[in-house]
């Protein structure tokens, strides 16, 4: 059964115009993340979907990031490359209240643009 869904799209520029900015990344980056990221040399369009997909898994969730932060949603990989959610504290919580078991996200980039789509089941 679907519990929810969200999308976001996010503009590539915003997101690369501060790679070179510490805070920022600790903000919205896990260090995981942030190790993930620097394989891929702070690729502007990889960083700007996984921001996306922090967004709409958090309205996924329907409180946005008003209970957590972004680094409290961790976007990785797995062995095929699919991106996966790890959900932390109040994030992880509040899948909990609803009875979320799996989260399905896709990503997806221009030069432009990130958008990021999730499914709550």
């Amino acid at each position: 059964m679907i519990k929810g869904t969200g999308i976001d799209i996010v503009e590539v520029e915003r997101i690369k115009k501060n790679l070179g900015n510490a805070k920022f990344l600790e903000k919205l980056y896990s260090n995981r993340e942030l190790e993930y990221l620097k394989t891929r040399k702070f690729n502007p369009q990889t960083a700007a979907g996984m921001f996306a997909a922090k967004e709409a898994v958090a309205k996924c969730l329907g409180t946005g990031f008003s209970n957590f932060g972004p680094c409290h949603i961790e976007i990785l990989k797995d062995e095929n490359d699919k991106p996966y959610a790890i959900l932390l504290s109040n994030a992880l919580k509040r899948a909990e209240e609803l009875n979320i078991k799996n989260i399905h996200i896709s990503i997806s980039h221009t030069e432009q643009f990130a958008v990021a789509q999730c499914v709550a089941e």
